[in-house]
């Protein structure tokens, strides 16, 4: 190997070339004094014409070098056979695959020699653990047992691939070979659920929408995977999509959709013998039916918003039953999915009829968790001949369920993400805003509810000092609030915290931030001037104690702010998500930029920071009260029941 330029580098260019050309002088002399380059010249030669040797010498230099001076890792070659497979196999390692067009002849032969080639692969791993693993999911390669993938990646998650780092594009180079193998050996062309395990794993390790789009598409085309399995997939990359667990875009919404839609037709297809429709003079006017895909406590913000709305609508007096369906639940129709996310669920709810909702007792169905989607329909189509609903409202998104039963009494949906339009086949959509201009156009054939989304808020129970909690008494002291804090917190989002930190302020992360004591080592200004309380359990207490509320770029969040407003703390956010419906357009701000300034503007102007303190307050009045507000969807509902629906 000859090294061309060995001083301070940014940049390590591997070139593998069988001749040594104009062309080639001409490419190294496009590098400046910050690269490094290693040639290997004669290189089909050199590797006895098998492309195997050449492969295994490129992943033995690269792990090779040094990593710690170079920001980039580069490759070229003038073989075209080397240029195609590099370009597959290894993309994760090279920010560039080069072709040198130099009139070379001689090439490779056509077979790798696979087996051996994963064994070199493995060998050479500096880590054991990971070399196992990485072992494992190649033997798993002829398996076709969910099972058996469930539990690979369970125990895969648990040690961390997707972070940042050289194991990182290992694992992705890895995952891309047995992909590259996938394709050509037909021996397990057809074991589709290894296929989607390697997707999978790459959409945890790839910015790019690539892999999700490639694993969306494997499950909307495959005409082995059932409804069930479907419905499995489209709940889980809702979850991922509202975390931002993996990158997506339009396609990979657009195909989400098609999911959905082609689910919905299956059930409703193999499940006509429980849908039928309930005539208008046979329900109970004064009835109500509530559903839900999750039921839990008050900890839990979207079951705090269906007890506030029974809460109401008792009130109002109207008869409320009550449904949990349970279906975020559903591992029915498991398909490997490495990011997999389960919901919590109450046993205790079990075999019980009532459930007490404040002062209130209404009647309760919580269907079993490992009920099919047909177990289900058939269970709630008797509870609703039982109950004899005048209409449904859906509290959640992407029901299934509560889509189904619409076909048999009328039923509204309202998303729990409440400042988007729920995705839903019911023709009732509820939203916690007014629509916007655009969407008033791209929705104007859908019948949609606006309305404002109010919150009961968790009484006060403790008084905190900054003592009690560890907090500086002489700090400007910000709050971010959530319980998926390390899916929400951004780079762009520390940089400015960073920023603000450097001038004087303190944050405080309060709620489930598992990767708080990384992070902090990537941002030593911030781990200077920043406190972890974990959950917390009294959040009035604690934004008593703090002095102004940040919000990261997320979707969620939309209590924690008014609970901020409450005690009188203004909010800095972003111009969009739950958090921008709640607060209101008074203390929003376009970029980061303009967050940082923002914060220290109210850490600097005490007159302009007390006119802001009541102004939160004036919002947090109007956002706690609910009683006007869900008797007006109430209202909107039924109006729309009499004279449109049935």
């Amino acid at each position: 190997m000859q090294d061309i330029k060995e001083n301070c580098y940014n940049n390590v260019i591997f070139v593998y070339v069988e001749e040594q050309k104009e062309a080639l002088e001409e490419f190294v002399s496009k590098y400046n004094d910050n690269s490094i380059i290693h040639i290997v010249s004669s290189v089909v030669e050199s590797c006895d014409g098998k492309l195997l040797y050449g492969l295994c010498d490129i992943i033995t230099n690269y792990m090779e070098a040094d990593k710690k001076h170079a920001t980039s890792f580069c490759f070229a070659t003038d073989t075209r056979k080397l240029y195609n497979i590099v370009k597959k196999i290894y993309y994760a390692l090279f920010e560039k695959v080069i072709y040198i067009e130099q009139d070379n002849i001689k090439e490779f032969d056509d077979g790798i020699e696979m087996d051996e080639f994963i064994n070199y692969f493995l060998n050479i791993q500096k880590s054991r653990l990971h070399s196992s693993f990485m072992r494992q999911l190649w033997e798993l390669r002829e398996c076709h047992d969910r099972n058996n993938f469930m539990k690979y990646l369970y125990e895969l998650r648990g040690i961390g691939i997707e972070q940042e780092g050289y194991l990182k594009k290992l694992w992705h180079c890895f995952c891309d070979i047995l992909l590259y193998e996938f394709d050509y050996n037909k021996f397990i062309s057809e074991n589709f659920i290894y296929k989607l395990s390697l997707y999978s794993i790459l959409m945890a390790l790839d910015k790019r929408t690539f892999y999700t789009n490639k694993y969306l598409s494997e499950v909307l085309e495959n005409d082995k995977i059932s409804a069930e399995n479907i419905y499995f997939i489209f709940h889980q990359f809702k979850r991922m999509s509202f975390t931002r667990q993996i990158p997506m875009d339009n396609q990979s919404f657009n195909l989400i959709n098609k999911l959905y839609d082609k689910c919905y037709d299956d059930f409703t297809d193999n499940l006509k013998k429980y849908i039928y429709k309930m005539p208008y003079d046979q329900r109970d006017k004064n009835t109500v039916m509530i559903m839900t895909v999750q039921f839990l406590d008050n900890t839990h913000a979207p079951t705090k918003s269906v007890i506030e709305r029974i809460r109401v609508l008792v009130m109002s007096g109207k008869r409320v039953v009550l449904v949990n369906t349970a279906e975020i639940c559903l591992m029915n129709g498991y398909l490997p999915v490495y990011m997999i996310d389960g919901a919590s669920y109450f046993e205790k709810y079990e075999n019980i009829n009532k459930i007490q909702v404040g002062k209130d007792i209404v009647p309760f169905l919580q269907i079993p968790k490992e009920f099919s989607i047909p177990e289900k329909m058939q269970m709630l189509a008797g509870f609703i001949t039982e109950v004899k609903p005048y209409y449904i409202l859906s509290i959640g998104n992407g029901s299934i369920l509560a889509d189904l039963c619409g076909n048999i009494v009328p039923c509204a949906s309202v998303s729990v993400v409440f400042s988007t339009i729920p995705r839903t086949k019911n023709r009732m959509k509820v939203i916690g805003r007014k629509l916007t201009k655009e969407e008033k156009i791209i929705y104007r054939d859908d019948d949609i509810i606006e309305s404002f989304f109010t919150f009961e808020l968790k009484p006060q129970k403790e008084n905190y000092s900054r003592q009690i909690k560890a907090l500086p008494d002489d700090s400007f002291i910000l709050v971010v609030v959530g319980t998926r804090l390390q899916f929400d917190i951004t780079k762009e989002f520390m940089d400015m915290l960073s920023d603000v930190c450097s001038k004087g302020c303190h944050v405080v992360f309060a709620g489930i931030m598992d990767n708080y004591d990384r992070l902090m080592e990537e941002y030593p200004v911030v781990s200077a001037n920043s406190s972890f309380t974990g959950y917390c359990d009294d959040i009035l207490a604690l934004m008593e104690i703090c002095d102004l509320y940040v919000n990261p770029d997320r979707l969620g969040g939309g209590f924690s702010v008014i609970e901020a407003f409450a005690k009188g703390r203004p909010g800095v956010y972003l111009n969009r998500g739950d958090v921008y419906t709640a607060g209101g357009e008074d203390f929003a701000v376009g970029s980061f930029d303009e967050m940082a300034k923002q914060i220290i503007k109210y850490k600097d102007d005490k007159d302009y920071y007390n006119k802001m303190a009541g102004l939160a307050k004036e919002r947090a009045r109007l956002m706690t009260s609910s009683k006007e507000a869900i008797a007006d969807i109430d209202r909107q509902i039924c109006q729309r029941v009499e004279e449109k629906y049935w």
